[in-house]
């Protein structure tokens, strides 16, 4: 069976999950991945994650540091397409991995780097892990839970967003290595991620947002209200598009708040605070009037979004799991029998399969290093390349709306895709969420208005996609069918053309028609339940969205390295639950004898252990993440025993006395603010952070470090305001990011319907019968 990235040939010298899970994204798809140990092994080898990040990898032990392995780890350079390291900055190039190196041996070698907070500016040096990012980054000072100060943060999205980006960027310059012969470095980082979730920080933000007439926007808390119902259990609303909300306040018995003065625009907007905490009130004391399950039978009776919160592991036995493929029975030669989340995407030309399980240490050292192929030499010679982005001459023709999938399109635009999105004439309805102009999922895009329910639309759509390389749509299943754009009817416009359906649900399975917005991923995967703590109620986190976007890229980019191989397009499906299962991956796993159900928070939503947790200083929040490995000279920065006290002598002893610890370690930081901590602990290489007196949204568009590293930069709406927006998801040291701007609506309509064969006559034709004509998307209209 033909696979997207049959014969690419991966060293994966990672030590974490951003590395291990790019590399599985390979082995995922056919790559030759060889998992390069040290003789200790991977640290990820104690918990369950290590199983499904390494599946399908085969392992060689080399110790990177002695210089006696130096022959076999070049002979692995010189073999190897790909190498992948998730180290801070300057460790690959101590180990004879950097790319400055690695390039003289291998010309033709993509390496692929992932950092904590970027190669530049002064936090590129800190403790690079995902929750060191998130306290000192302000997004747990940003977070609402069950107390005051800043929430832990337990599911790693950056991590996975990372894995995402660095797998996107590495298949990105293996197409680009297709025309030029050349290999290049591949960059991006933990922070770099952190740009795909801040959805909107800048102009345009709205969730907390009044209008000019201090009308007061309610999506969140009414649409979106983690709901109780009468047995104690939660359901997680998202009846966010209007005829959904109407349904659901018809089940509820008050549709007719609609018709009260000033709601008429719910759940959009409500004439105060006083208004919106009253109808909360009124819709929460509905919910509680009868069972979860009666609920579940009305909603899915009636076309309402609301979806149960689960596990982790309960995910993996929902049906649209099972159903839409996204379960793998993986042999694991520990503990034998493992249900695992799936591959990320579905495609019928080159689907993903996934083999056998993680490998023991060391057990393929001799077969690969005694058979070591040399390295091929290409068939043409280099040639010195042009600067360009990578996916320079790839064009996207995008249909979808809201965040998930057009935000994955964004992506691709950055990388240099040429994307063409075609709106109704009211507009993406992600329009009308903003008080600007300014969206993060239409930055980069032309924008192209075609009404789809006319015959000159949907021609105009044909002769788009009979010339794109890519078509996107989030459409629920059956409607693009009915529009004429399902795959089988472009598929036949155009054999070679990538279709990507960038669903919530997947196209089959009894829930695949069902409404799904980001709450949806979150609640069912398992993550609301992680995310709140031990025996707190569930949360509601909005990370499912991006998320979704950066499986959706990377789905793209898997299909169009398998068109290089096959020349031909094919169906490919994302769904958001997938992709929301994989940052959440360690806690699914699933196998006989399982005792280890993954690390959760504790009530007060600190962290999971004394070190590893939030705490409160003499001024402001800590956040402490110590490895066994450096809690010796922890203790002795903080002058306290814990090494020599039997109750904290080693891992198993501290875990047992956890909350003795706790309050050691407590009393010790209770004694300076934070500042004086951070300072102390830092400076000794540790990851201490302050994680408090930090504004999110500020540090993603204002701080020396993300404008250091590219991930804010200077922009402009149309009307000439100047402002500051996020950008820069990967960096290449050959190629160059396109980064584009925001359009208004139509904007492109008239060029892009120049280029495929419209006349000057036919185009104000076509506009002044409305076919391609905008009209108002504010909120009132």
């Amino acid at each position: 069976m033909t696979t997207a990235l049959e014969g690419v040939r991966v060293v994966d010298a990672s030590r974490h999950m951003s590395g291990s899970m790019t590399g599985m994204m390979f082995a995922d798809n056919g790559a030759d991945v060889i998992k390069v140990e040290s003789p200790d092994g991977d640290p990820n080898r104690v918990h369950d994650g290590f199983k499904v990040w390494n599946r399908g990898k085969r392992s060689v032990v080399l110790d990177l540091t002695d210089a006696t392995t130096a022959d076999a780890r070049d002979a692995l350079i010189t073999w190897a397409d790909v190498v992948i390291t998730d180290m801070r900055p300057g460790v690959a190039e101590r180990l004879g991995l950097g790319h400055a190196r690695t390039s003289e041996l291998n010309p033709r070698l993509i390496t692929v780097e992932i950092t904590g907070f970027g190669e530049h500016g002064p936090l590129a040096d800190l403790v690079g892990h995902e929750h060191v990012v998130a306290a000192k980054s302000g997004r747990m000072a940003s977070l609402k839970g069950y107390r005051d100060g800043p929430i832990f943060t337990p599911v790693p999205i950056a991590t996975y967003g990372a894995a995402m980006l660095a797998s996107q960027g590495a298949m990105a310059a293996l197409l680009e290595r297709s025309r030029s012969g050349l290999g290049q470095r591949v960059h991006t980082s933990l922070l770099h991620a952190l740009v795909s979730y801040d959805m909107i920080s800048g102009h345009g933000s709205r969730t907390h947002q009044v209008d000019d007439s201090g009308r007061i926007f309610g999506v969140m808390p009414l649409a979106f209200m983690t709901a109780k119902t009468k047995d104690d259990r939660f359901i997680q609303m998202c009846s966010r598009q209007p005829h959904l909300f109407r349904n659901w306040l018809t089940a509820l018995g008050v549709v007719d708040l609609l018709d009260e003065p000033g709601l008429e625009h719910m759940p959009d907007l409500l004439p105060s605070e006083a208004d919106l905490e009253r109808v909360r009130a009124i819709l929460a004391a509905r919910m509680e009037e009868r069972t979860f399950d009666k609920w579940m039978d009305v909603f899915l009776a009636n076309d309402i979004g609301g979806d149960p919160f689960l596990s982790a592991e309960e995910f993996l036995l929902h049906p649209q799991a099972i159903d839409n493929g996204r379960v793998a029975t993986v042999e694991s030669p520990t503990v034998g029998t493992t249900t695992q989340i799936g591959p990320i995407a579905q495609m019928s030309d080159t689907p993903s399969v996934i083999g056998v399980g993680e490998p023991v240490l060391g057990a393929h050292t001799d077969e690969v290093l005694g058979n070591l192929e040399p390295v091929r030499t290409p068939a043409t010679e280099p040639t010195t390349p042009v600067s360009r982005p990578p996916l320079e001459g790839i064009t996207v023709l995008e249909l979808g709306y809201f965040y998930a999938a057009p935000f994955g399109m964004t992506l691709l635009a950055e990388l240099g895709a040429r994307v063409i999105k075609v709106e109704p004439p009211a507009g993406d309805p992600t329009r009308r969420n903003w008080l600007t102009v300014y969206q993060k999922g239409t930055v980069g895009k032309e924008s192209v208005v075609a009404d789809l329910k006319t015959p000159e639309g949907l021609q105009i759509v044909h002769d788009l996609a009979g010339q794109a390389d890519v078509f996107l749509h989030n459409f629920r299943p059956g409607v693009p069918e009915r529009l004429g754009i399902g795959y089988e009817q472009l598929a036949e416009l155009n054999p070679r053309l990538v279709y990507v359906y960038g669903g919530a649900f997947g196209s089959s399975g009894p829930w695949a028609r069902r409404p799904g917005f980001h709450s949806s991923p979150n609640a069912i995967s398992g993550s609301g339940i992680i995310e709140a703590g031990r025996d707190n109620p569930p949360i509601n986190r909005t990370y499912a969205d991006p998320a979704g976007a950066l499986a959706c890229a990377t789905a793209t980019l898997l299909a169009l390295s398998a068109r290089e191989r096959t020349g031909r397009g094919q169906y490919v499906e994302t769904t958001m639950l997938a992709s929301m299962a994989y940052t959440v991956s360690r806690w699914s796993v699933q196998y006989d004898g399982k005792s280890d159900h993954g690390p959760m928070p504790d009530q007060g939503q600190h962290g999971f252990h004394a070190l590893h947790r939030l705490y409160e200083t003499a001024d402001g929040w800590l956040f402490v993440y110590v490895p066994d490995r450096d809690v010796g000279r922890f203790a002795e920065l903080l002058d306290v025993a814990i090494v020599d006290d039997d109750r904290f002598a080693d891992e198993s002893s501290r875990r047992r006395h956890d909350t003795e610890l706790v309050a050691t370690i407590g009393d010790a930081l209770g004694e300076r603010s934070a500042d004086e901590w951070e300072e102390l602990l830092v400076g000794a290489g540790l990851g201490c952070v302050r994680a408090d007196g930090i504004d999110h949204g500020q540090f993603m568009l204002g701080s020396d470090q993300t404008r250091a590293n590219g991930l804010s930069i200077p922009a402009a709406l149309p009307d000439g305001e100047q402002f500051h927006r996020s950008a820069g998801t990967v960096d290449f040291s050959r190629s160059t990011r396109a980064l584009g701007s925001c359009e208004t609506l139509g904007t492109s309509t008239r060029k892009v319907l120049a280029e495929i064969g419209r006349d000057e006559v036919e185009i104000d034709r076509l506009e002044a019968q409305g076919v391609t004509a905008p009209v108002g998307h504010g909120l009132d209209s």
